[in-house]
């Protein structure tokens, strides 16, 4: 039985600390904790700027999938170098995925060419602050899970975790995804 419990906390939500960091997130969400991050004109929006902490897993993803529906976007990261390729393993599972991250590189958020129209879609709401902090006048910044069923203020990293933790993950951007696409017909 236990055994079984944690595969299910495995493959839903990374780990233990992620299956209580989202909780704690939903249940901050559920007090209405992020309604200021809904706030969004999608009118005004030109292109999705998808962030998470190394440019490697969560945010090359949800950019490539953003482009294979003709959308504009870009990603970056709130820790991480310039250049860097995508982690391997989010590769291999992308390209199960029939999407590509071989040709990914990472981009600082500090060098991050920022646009007017410009949305910025993070992972985790710590990331949101960094944001804030880099383009106070801009805020047009959002949790990319708050888009998502079942909402998901925080989307864990898959950095390290299990392919199948992976495949959830990448489910559950791709599905945010979409669903965002919406807002632009």
């Amino acid at each position: 039985m236990i055994k079984m419990i944690n595969r299910i906390v495995y493959d839903e939500y990374g780990s233990r600390r992620g299956l209580l960091n989202t909780q704690i997130h939903r249940f901050k969400y559920y007090l209405g904790q992020y309604n200021h991050l809904k706030q969004v004109q999608w009118a005004d929006i030109d292109r999705l700027v998808f962030v998470c902490k190394g440019n490697i897993c969560r945010s090359a993803y949800a950019e490539a999938v953003a482009k294979g529906l003709g959308l504009d976007s870009a990603s970056c990261g709130v820790d991480t170098s310039s250049g860097m390729p995508a982690n391997q393993d989010a590769v291999r599972i992308a390209a199960e995925r029939c999407v590509d991250l071989s040709g990914h590189k990472t981009t600082p958020i500090q060098l991050f060419e920022y646009k007017q129209g410009d949305l910025f879609l993070a992972m985790e709401e710590w990331q949101i602050e960094k944001i804030n902090l880099l383009y106070s006048d801009t805020k047009v910044s959002s949790l990319l899970g708050l888009w998502g069923k079942p909402v998901r203020p925080y989307i864990v990293d898959p950095y390290g975790m299990s392919d199948t933790y992976f495949h959830n993950c990448f489910d559950y951007l791709e599905e945010t995804v979409n669903a965002i696409s919406k807002k632009f017909l």
